[in-house]
């Protein structure tokens, strides 16, 4: 194993969700990301909010800018309407647009996405991740003078002293004197772009022993070579990140010509999960395509939730889950036989041949042994009630799922397992089941797709693909 490079998401994990939303900076530590970038910008009412851009438009629709609307407003505007997926180049940029908008409110009527506070994003990750907060980005276009730095490091370093977070955020940017002023224990990251600088060397030289971090603009390697004097340079300096500006992930060919640098602390970019699966390359425990008839008893156990009549479960050339009549809870599943311990990342292909309303199907983590396997098709009367293959009645559990005419979603449910009594048969309660907002189509038009559930330290992302997004969405 090499040595650890730190990944630390700018925005959250903006390939796969809304940038600067919750769901991207929960998405970006569940795919393993070391620390939080985050953009804050004052609105016209005094607040410190997570924004990025000069205008609203690129994430809300909106042409105004952040300093032209109150807290409030800022609160409704729908900061998920215009996501797009996108496919990469090998260069990490852009390409291949998926062809909806699965993030936007309007669609499923439900409350949009934000962009959240200061204060929101230090009650939530404040103690649970590393922080970068940007007061004003490098290379700031446009309208810099009309900005009052001071008001905006003197606002973020408020709330740093009211958290008692101020030794452990690092801040950047034209405002973060003023917020070091403010909370003295703030620490420091320096951003330099090389090449819009026309010697850098002294300001590397002079961050030696100060700064936490030197934050270098990825184009200065882009060739594939570094400057001999800068490296030298940058060997005296604070340990270096190296930001992906203006790709989403890092390339395959900058790191390569950066890897084996033993100043390099790590990268900075907006797709985290693409740079964490460069980084940290996922070994395979099993794959299988269900080919034939035979279920693979070394690797799954297939059976039935609760006492339902209604559900038939086979292989044939695939996972077949037939349910005939629908008249109550019907459902069936197949488990791996094993347990799954640490981090992991499942991922499988579905396709639903007759859609009705209520039918759900999940790619779920659940925490109970499933015991035996049980395909008996043909005596349904003595067929036996196996808890296991209902995840509601197994928290903790987390699920990927696909809800017939509603899209996408991430369902959870960290209560106790709660078990009752229906006509003498014991069956587990939903009680505390949560769900995630819908994403993306649901309709009966989008049958077919692919689920994904992944697991870092204690926070599960859950993605999926379909006709509109080639990409992963969130």
């Amino acid at each position: 194993m090499g040595e650890h490079k730190e990944v630390w998401a700018y925005g959250g994990d903006c390939l796969h969700a809304p940038e600067n939303t919750l769901p991207a900076y929960w998405g970006a530590l569940g795919a393993g990301a070391d620390g939080l970038v985050v953009s804050i910008q004052l609105t016209r009412d005094g607040v410190p909010v997570c924004h990025r851009q000069q205008t609203l438009e690129p994430t809300c629709g909106d042409p105004r800018r952040v300093r032209d609307v109150t807290s409030k407003e800022l609160r409704a505007l729908d900061a998920g309407s215009q996501f797009r997926s996108a496919e990469l180049d090998a260069s990490g940029l852009p390409a291949a647009p998926g062809s909806d908008t699965p993030w936007e409110g309007a669609q499923h009527k439900q409350v949009p996405l934000h962009h959240p506070t200061l204060e929101e994003v230090l009650r939530l990750f404040g103690r649970r991740t590393h922080l970068n907060l940007v007061l004003g980005e490098p290379g700031y276009a446009g309208g810099v003078e009309q900005v009052d730095w001071e008001e905006l490091g003197d606002a973020v370093g408020r709330l740093l002293v009211r958290f008692g977070l101020g030794h452990s955020v690092l801040v950047t940017g034209h405002a973060a004197a003023k917020a070091r002023e403010r909370a003295s224990d703030v620490g420091s990251a320096y951003w330099h772009a090389i090449g819009v600088l026309a010697d850098p060397l002294p300001i590397l030289e002079a961050t030696k022993g100060r700064d936490r971090y030197v934050i270098l603009d990825g184009r200065f390697c882009e060739g594939g070579k570094v400057n001999q004097a800068i490296d030298k340079a940058l060997g005296r300096a604070a340990p270096v990140l190296v930001a992906a500006v203006p790709a989403l992930a890092v390339s395959g060919s900058v790191h390569e010509s950066l890897a084996r640098k033993k100043w390099l602390a790590g990268y900075v970019c907006r797709g985290t999960l693409a740079a964490a699966e460069m980084l940290r390359p996922r070994g395979l425990i099993a794959e299988d395509s269900f080919a034939g008839k035979d279920v693979s008893r070394d690797l799954w156990t297939i059976g039935y939730a609760k006492a339902n009549q209604d559900a038939r479960v086979r292989q044939d050339d695939g996972l077949v889950i037939q349910i005939r009549k629908a008249g109550e809870y019907a459902s069936a599943a197949a488990l791996t036989a094993y347990p799954i311990t640490g981090d992991f990342d499942a991922q499988m292909d579905f396709e639903v041949q007759s859609p009705q309303q209520g039918t759900t199907f999940e790619l779920a983590c659940i925490q109970i042994d499933p015991g035996y396997h049980h395909m008996d098709n043909t005596k349904l009367d003595r067929r036996s009630v196996n808890l296991t293959f209902d995840v509601h009645g197994a928290p903790p559990y987390a699920s990927s799922e696909r809800d017939e005419d509603n899209g996408f979603r991430i369902g959870w449910n960290n209560g106790p397992a709660v078990t009752e009594f229906v006509r003498h048969n014991a069956q587990s309660s939903n009680l505390y089941n949560k769900y995630s907002r819908d994403v993306g189509d649901g309709a009966r038009s989008n049958p077919a797709g692919s689920l994904r559930l992944l697991r870092c330290g204690d926070v599960f992302n859950a993605y999926y693909r379909d006709r509109h997004n080639r990409q992963w969405v969130l």
